[in-house]
């Protein structure tokens, strides 16, 4: 009963626009490293001299490591606080963009990517923690729509980013000026009143056993869908390229796909405020809806392919917010360490969707790659269909 105060009067005392705005700058923080590798993915192999598989292995280091530190971070959170936690968070990732600025070449790139992993997994617990304290629950399914759209805005700027920086002054300017958002963001975590610590020592073990089932099931289904969502960030502007835009255009169509996927993430949270449907099966249906928007970048066709990141990024990568919010009713009392748990199986997806997305490129064929993208939002959506309500 005390956290639920606690959540009820936090917006009162800070308000929910400043939670929500800080939760948004971190987490974009916490992804950057990796979407603008991917972004000015064309710029980077032409600098520094790597292929698409290579692009693949940094992506994936970024999430393996970050799969591997999920549960110890969300540990952590349950100790530190909300604030603390996101406050290193965004601090560790701004330090990780500025190493990028300096890359000499593509083992400092690929390690500082890597361990750029480490303070996005700590960041995206804490602001889980945060958005259920500082957030009413009648609200919160916006909320985790806020967090979750950082995803794509972090894409999207990176898509941005190629045509007004990357191509001007150059493509190491780009991590410094993210750098330099990160401490701002860092900066501007605001306080809440005294109980930032989740309450999970607290919880019954009656409760804990009642929803382990349905949260592996949500990892593992969460993973699936990952590994073929993560491709969208790390090789939209190569495939766009190859199907015939121009550098700059397929920064573009990566900032096109970012903002429908925003849009729909924020939209989708108000429904579920507003309705109160069932989450998991709004899940599935977007994964399906996903798939056809994968198959459809297979397509050797400019139009095809927008149409294909358009549902790409609209559906098959807009339902993460819808999980974590899935999670935190299933655990209301350990959101930190369940949505940590939870995280684990779609970082795990993340690092290696990338990974076998770049190698099946080479081998296959990027329009392979992609089917093989569609395959497993379908196996993801699929399996959620096991979840009871």
């Amino acid at each position: 009963m005390p956290a639920v105060a606690v959540a009820e009067q936090a917006p009162r005392t800070i308000g929910i626009p400043r939670v929500l705005s800080s939760v948004a700058a971190v987490v974009t923080v916490g992804v950057f490293p990796v979407f603008l590798v991917g972004g000015m993915g064309v710029q980077l192999q032409q600098d520094l001299g790597f292929g698409a598989a290579l692009l693949g292995v940094g992506a994936a280091g970024f999430f393996g490591v970050a799969s591997l530190s999920s549960r110890t971070m969300g540990w952590v959170v349950e100790r530190i606080g909300a604030r603390t936690g996101m406050r290193l968070g965004a601090l560790g990732s701004s330090i990780c963009l500025f190493g990028l600025a300096m890359a000499p070449g593509v083992p400092w790139l690929l390690g500082l990517l890597w361990v750029a992993g480490l303070p996005n997994s700590l960041a995206q617990p804490a602001s889980n923690l945060l958005i259920a304290q500082g957030i009413p629950a009648n609200r919160r399914g916006m909320g985790f729509g806020v967090k979750q759209s950082s995803i794509p805005a972090a894409t999207l700027l990176a898509g941005v980013a190629v045509p007004a920086v990357a191509l001007t002054v150059g493509w190491r300017w780009v991590f410094v000026i993210a750098g330099a958002v990160g401490l701002v963001a860092a900066v501007a975590v605001p306080r809440l009143p005294d109980a930032e610590r989740s309450v999970a020592r607290s919880a019954d073990s009656g409760g804990r056993d009642a929803g382990r089932g349905a949260l592996l099931l949500l990892a593992i289904s969460g993973g699936l869908g990952s590994a073929a969502a993560n491709a969208l960030g790390a090789f939209v502007t190569t495939t766009a390229v190859e199907v015939g835009f121009s550098p700059s255009a397929a920064g573009l169509v990566l900032s096109l796909g970012s903002a429908t996927g925003l849009t729909i993430r924020l939209c989708a949270g108000v429904i579920a405020d507003r309705k109160n449907p069932n989450l998991v099966r709004m899940i599935t249906a977007m994964l399906l809806i996903g798939s056809i928007g994968f198959g459809l970048m297979a397509v050797n066709s400019p139009v095809a392919f927008l149409i294909g990141v358009s549902i790409g990024f609209g559906a098959g990568w807009a339902w993460p917010g819808l999980l974590n919010f899935a999670v935190a009713k299933i655990a209301p009392n350990r959101v930190a360490s369940a949505t940590s748990f939870t995280q684990t199986g779609i970082y795990l997806g993340g690092s290696l969707g990338p990974l076998l997305f770049g190698i099946l490129a080479e081998q296959a064929g990027l329009a392979g790659a992609w089917l093989a993208a569609g395959v497993a939002a379908i196996l993801a959506g699929v399996l959620l269909l096991f979840v009871r309500r």
